[in-house]
């Protein structure tokens, strides 16, 4: 299966306390969050095209740390939602993986089970059950205690068939509507089910240092 991986990564990562975008940070081997995210997508045959999405300020350092012919970069836009909707303008394969730039950790066998789910259903998510007990709180009092065999954590790479996800991204743009992931974009307005894929707890989003420092 040829796709392409849509990389989100025009925030600017503020949370981690830099002062420059975390896709810069070096992890200890030297490399940027944002080459070793993009990595298992440059030495995956399957996928045909790169799609880094930058903001204005982050765009020529980007533009420096790929050579590759199938890496191509598109300005992002004010929030994640639109970054994206402007990335899949571009996407030229059947189907897309939409990752975050800040999980630079992605296990290949999490990759393989999804584009192998992704061959029966248009729309599939990595997930990983809630190990925590979770309670709904309102105010500074708990409400209840949810069922966590319910419960699942939304990961990235999202992947859908473009025509779909494209589709729903237009709707949503016209009627306004804010998700806060690309397959909420598709439960909202698109015409076909979710299917969960097992992710892994090691594809953590780099949101503060700690992530980097429990990375090891």
């Amino acid at each position: 299966m040829e796709y392409t991986a849509l990389v989100v990564a025009a925030g600017m990562g503020s949370r981690m306390g830099l002062g420059y975008n975390k896709m810069l940070y070096r992890l200890a081997d030297g490399r940027t969050i944002l080459e070793t995210t993009v990595d298992i997508f440059l030495h995956d045959p399957r996928c045909k095209q790169i799609i880094i999405t930058a903001n204005d300020t982050d765009m020529h350092a980007y533009t420096e740390l790929f050579s590759c012919g199938k890496v191509m970069y598109v300005k992002g836009g004010k929030t994640r939602q639109e970054s994206v909707f402007n990335g899949l303008q571009a996407v030229k394969e059947e189907y897309v993986l939409i990752h975050d730039g800040a999980r630079p950790w992605l296990p290949m066998d999490c990759l393989n089970r999804l584009l192998k789910e992704l061959k029966e259903h248009p729309a599939c998510l990595l997930m990983v059950p809630v190990k925590d007990t979770v309670k709904q709180v309102e105010g500074s009092e708990v409400v209840q205690t949810l069922n966590r065999d319910s419960l699942y954590l939304a990961q990235t790479p999202q992947a859908f068939a473009t025509d779909l996800i494209l589709r729903s991204y237009r709707k949503a743009m016209r009627c306004h509507l804010m998700a806060t992931d690309d397959a909420q974009v598709v439960e909202l307005c698109g015409d076909a089910k979710v299917t969960v894929v097992l992710g892994s707890y090691e594809n953590k989003k780099v949101t503060t240092m700690e992530d980097v420092y429990s990375k090891g």
